[in-house]
């Protein structure tokens, strides 16, 4: 399972070099590997455009891999041609991977620490920044969404849009994965390290709570922000379904949202061009509307 996950992020990186394209490296300044907390995976990269003054509000990449692999600097080609392309900064974060010590809620605050530690780095730089669109692929796209939606009131910068691609919206639905890519056995090993409860097919009802707790859709609202999902017909690590059920929910409390089906891509979303280049203009508008 572990190589599966592996070959897809590096599917994944190519997706979305192909997606922002690479240059543009003159029209910003770049910093790496930056500090924001004390762990060895709690730091980010940042990419401030050159003419940046007064507000300049962020794009937040979320990196993917199941929540245990996966890396901030395979997507520094992409968060520099974002921040040159669109006037904002740019940034990915690294988070410490779950483990039997580690599930998807410290991840959660460990964003709020990159937030407060890229708006104080904002403020070095002589610029404000107040606003962030979050976005994420796969187990990116579950925190990034699960940050939109949950952590909003306590976010040191303001979520105001996120993307969700390829994302688990609802871990309780431990079959939708069992029936996919995983067996029982590893299924319920990751989302033990998820949900911080471990637990097997046979007493997987004492873990839905927590499943719920870190899925985005218990907690979708009038309130949400507006929201953008893509995912594959023909996923077979995150099902399709998953998707779905957050789009039946975004529907039914009235949050302005689109979903872009890639009718002929898996989980890297990458045999279906017109829906790509569809999500690279919705991240530009969502960014001039939302981020300006």
């Amino acid at each position: 399972m572990l190589n599966r996950i592996y070959a897809l992020i590096m599917a994944i990186v190519a997706f979305f070099s192909s997606l922002f394209g690479i240059g543009n490296y003159g029209k910003v300044n770049t910093y790496y590997d930056v500090k924001y907390g004390s762990g060895s995976r709690e730091i980010y990269d940042l990419a401030v455009p050159k003419d940046a003054k007064g507000e300049t509000n962020l794009l937040l990449l979320i990196h993917g891999g199941a929540w245990i692999s996966g890396d901030k600097k395979d997507s520094r080609d992409s968060i520099v041609s974002q921040a040159a392309g669109s006037g904002c900064c740019a940034a990915a974060i690294n988070y410490t991977y779950v483990s039997e010590k580690t599930d998807i809620n410290l991840i959660l605050d460990e964003i709020t620490m990159a937030l407060k530690a890229i708006k104080e780095k904002g403020k070095e730089l002589g610029i404000s920044i107040n606003k962030v669109m979050l976005y994420g692929h796969s187990a990116g796209g579950n925190l990034s969404l699960l940050y939109a939606y949950s952590r909003a009131e306590e976010a040191p910068i303001k979520p105001v849009a996120v993307f969700g691609m390829s994302a688990p919206t609802d871990l309780t639905d431990v079959q939708s994965y069992i029936d996919g890519d995983f067996d029982d056995q590893s299924a319920c090993e990751l989302f033990s390290k998820a949900c911080g409860f471990k637990f097997t097919k046979e007493n997987l009802k004492d873990a839905i709570p927590y499943l719920a707790k870190v899925s985005p859709v218990t907690y979708v609202s009038a309130s949400s922000v507006p929201t953008v999902l893509a995912h594959g017909k023909k996923d077979t690590t995150v099902n399709f379904s998953q998707s779905e059920k957050l789009d039946a929910l975004l529907t039914k409390y009235g949050v302005k949202h689109e979903f872009i089906v890639f009718p002929n891509s898996g989980h890297d979303l990458g045999s279906d061009n017109e829906q790509s280049r569809r999500i690279y203009s919705l991240i530009a508008e969502y960014a001039d509307e939302y981020l300006k």
